[in-house]
């Protein structure tokens, strides 16, 4: 009994909220899947899944045996948001297609109303291609940033930090994946045609063809779901800039990281714009999500977090 007891997985309780809800969802995914017929790419999936869970048990080796907690936080924490990822990028999909009307046309006379037309921003990028190539390159680095940022804070110690991040992107997440499945939007490359040369110039990310494939997506259906051919599909809010929010508040006990990563968030917002081909009003409702969610990210940590229980807290919350 002693050895089988050794050997039981400790899963903390923000590790524990995240694992539920990508439970649930993947629950959910699976009675869609099966009732509706869905052309589903098992093997891709299944690999994807076996990453997350060799991932997660290293890092409960690590921390059962005691041979590094902080390792243990970081492969735990790396192996627990591979999952959810996974989980609920099915489940976005799975809400697709949809009879629903997409709230872009509103969203656009909302702009306006600020001056704002998406065309033009992407015309200034063209105009100004170093500018253009630095946002652009900010504008990919969101996922590479997550994953660095749940390795550096378990690394370093930081657990409750990094137990932020994990349940903030739980639970922003899902509130924008549930609200896009209210009120669909797909973004401002859904709606305008840019001029070739322009296209040419500034090549934003999200293009007008790539808005047209989103369109089409929520019409008809994704057809195949596979891993390898994932898109971004929420327009409002952005959840690019709900992550660059996140990044830039989970980063600020880490001294030499911190400054970074505010300068290439700060870069993002904007990049939102040219090359997430996403409306003005997508990014302060990326802000109000933040704050909401960071708000009752906060409430749930703290609810279950006892600080100083594990032997992880090494490190002073804003050390080195």
């Amino acid at each position: 009994m002693q050895s089988l007891k050794k050997f039981t997985p400790d899963i903390w309780p923000a590790e524990r909220f995240v694992i539920s809800i990508s439970l649930a969802a993947m629950a959910i995914n699976l009675f869609q899947i099966v009732r509706n017929d869905v052309l589903f790419d098992w093997p891709g999936y299944a690999f994807v899944l076996f990453i997350a869970t060799v991932t997660f048990l290293a890092g409960q080796y690590y921390r059962i045996s005691d041979r590094s907690a902080r390792i243990g936080a970081a492969m735990t924490g790396t192996g627990i948001l591979i999952f959810f990822t996974m989980a609920l990028s099915v489940f976005n999909y799975l809400l697709m297609p949809t009879a629903r009307p997409s709230i872009d046309t509103l969203l656009v006379q909302v702009d306006a109303m600020f001056g704002y037309h998406w065309p033009d921003m992407v015309h200034f990028g063209a105009e100004h291609p170093i500018l253009n190539t630095i946002i652009k390159f900010a504008y990919l680095s969101t996922m590479p940033q997550l994953a660095l940022l749940v390795i550096v804070l378990g690394l370093t110690g930081r657990v409750r930090m990094l137990h932020v991040l994990l349940v903030g992107v739980t639970i922003t997440a899902t509130a924008s994946i549930v609200f896009w499945g209210f009120f669909p939007t797909h973004g401002a490359s859904s709606l305008f045609t840019l001029p070739k040369d322009i296209e040419l110039a500034a090549d934003p990310v999200v293009s007008t063809a790539y808005g047209r494939e989103i369109m089409l997506l929520a019409r008809e259906g994704p057809g195949f779901l596979t891993p390898g051919e994932v898109k971004g599909l929420i327009g409002f809010p952005s959840y690019h800039a709900v992550l660059a929010f996140l990044a830039v508040y989970a980063a600020r006990p880490v001294r030499w990281l911190f400054p970074i990563y505010l300068v290439v968030n700060i870069l993002i917002l904007p990049g939102t714009l040219m090359h997430g081909g996403h409306h003005l009003v997508d990014v302060p409702g990326g802000l109000v999500l933040f704050l909401v969610g960071i708000y009752l990210t906060e409430k749930v940590v703290g609810q279950h977090y006892e600080r100083g229980r594990h032997p992880v807290f090494l490190e002073p919350e804003f050390g080195r």
